[in-house]
């Protein structure tokens, strides 16, 4: 494969690994941000970050998962529109797609949403306008629960030896 190697994690996961990094399928992406395929699709055509990921192949970075849950979770729980959150997604997804998850996990978002800007907390934030601060060992927890659920348990095998035959000898009679 051009640009990459396929690569079989398990069973329930496969991706493409090219030297940059490991690529998720649409729709592996979808049930580790727990979206469905048609609100996926719908965000693909409203969140500039996702513009240009089309079609059945690896294309999601693991990032990409972590700046789904959030924007999902603004979404679904905070009832934000997707449409208010385009500006400010492109800051979320370079922020998500460029820091490591145990160093985002500690950290907290700033999310400026009429402002579309986000920023990674460094210190106590000095806010003039309405923000959404967004703790992000929630999101970190949920990924990396979803990505050690897609391994399979690791279970106790018993062996399995061949049945043989043993030949009994009478050591009186040899004596």
């Amino acid at each position: 494969m051009a640009g990459g190697a396929h690569l079989v994690i398990n069973n329930k996961m496969s991706a493409v690994y090219n030297a940059i990094m490991l690529k998720l399928t649409p729709q592996q992406v979808a049930n580790v941000a727990k979206l469905s395929d048609q609100t996926l699709r719908h965000w693909r055509h409203v969140l500039p970050p996702l513009a240009g990921l089309n079609g059945y192949t690896p294309c999601f970075a693991p990032g990409d998962a972590l700046a789904l849950l959030v924007v999902r979770h603004l979404v679904k729980a905070m009832g934000i529109s997707v449409s208010t959150l385009a500006a400010a997604s492109t800051g979320l997804f370079s922020l998500c797609r460029s820091t490591s998850w145990p160093q985002l996990a500690d950290r907290h978002l700033l999310i400026h949403v009429e402002r579309g800007e986000v920023s990674l907390l460094t210190r106590e934030p000095d806010i003039d306008a309405p923000a959404i601060l967004v703790p992000m060992r929630p999101f970190a927890e949920q990924l990396q629960a979803a990505w050690a659920n897609s391994f399979p348990a690791e279970e106790q095998l018993s062996l399995q030896f061949p049945a043989t035959i043993v030949q009994r000898t009478n050591r009186a009679a040899s004596a």
